[in-house]
């Protein structure tokens, strides 16, 4: 399922992530006695009513979980695993974690997300840089994810895809937002080739990414236009006897 969605402030977007998950257990017609959501301390965390009632697990480190195992029969990702080395071990840790028939939701950022930043920076590297910078963390694509919940030992995987929206006024205000939402430079204190600038930033970098910006992707209302996909992906952990049938019948992963 694609869903677009046009956003007029960011506060919008930073909680939209945490309405999707609560929204999609809404769907699953049992009750949830033990639920937990698991987001980074480094991150910060965007307000929601929907979210008080449950227990938020704040991690310290990205490649551990550090939670008992079949210990909860609800775990909720925050989008975060853009940050973790090992996304098919943490994913594992949460299915061990889960009771059994228990649910695990997960939000991942998208194929498409921040297209337009990508394109101007990389048309700025390849002319300025000699070659495309590290710049961005890798994010995943949609039938990846379902992989990757399958590795992990989920029964029945499903994924949808928000393509979402908003504008700001410049490319220094995006930098700001990211900042401020927790998406430093991660390469920010890691030595670089001589060639690539000390200062990701110039001011001549802004100056043409701006201009850029503007005459290739203007928002529809005003500023630059600015995408970020969602992707929210679902998994059950099933009895080892219900998972043998599962697999003795073949039957089609839904994505």
């Amino acid at each position: 399922m694609l869903k677009r969605i046009n956003f007029s402030t960011w506060q919008q977007f930073e909680s939209h992530w945490v309405d999707g998950l609560v929204e999609r257990i809404s769907l699953v017609k049992r009750p949830f006695v033990n639920p937990i959501l698991v987001h980074p301390k480094f991150l910060p965390f965007p307000k929601s009513q929907l979210v008080d009632p449950l227990l938020t697990h704040r991690l310290a480190s990205l490649e551990t979980l550090t939670i008992s195992k079949n210990t909860h029969d609800l775990i909720l990702f925050s989008p975060f695993l853009q940050w973790t080395k090992d996304v098919p071990g943490m994913l594992k840790q949460a299915y061990n974690s889960l009771t059994e028939g228990g649910l695990f939701v997960a939000c991942f950022f998208g194929q498409d997300t921040l297209i337009e930043f990508k394109s101007v920076c990389a048309a700025y590297d390849i002319e300025h840089a000699q070659g495309l910078q590290q710049r961005f963390l890798p994010t995943i694509h949609t039938k990846d994810a379902g992989m990757l919940m399958q590795r992990a030992g989920f029964a029945d995987p499903t994924a949808d895809i928000e393509h979402l929206s908003f504008s700001v006024t410049s490319v220094e205000s995006l930098v700001e937002k990211l900042r401020d939402s927790g998406m430093n430079n991660s390469m920010a204190k890691v030595s670089c080739m001589p060639y690539i600038p000390t200062t990701m930033l110039q001011k001549t970098f802004l100056s043409a990414a701006n201009h850029s910006y503007l005459t290739q992707y203007p928002h529809q209302s005003r500023g630059l236009n600015v995408s970020v996909d969602l992707i929210f992906i679902c998994g059950w952990k099933q009895s080892d006897l219900k998972s043998i049938s599962l697999l003795n019948k073949n039957l089609p992963i839904a994505l």
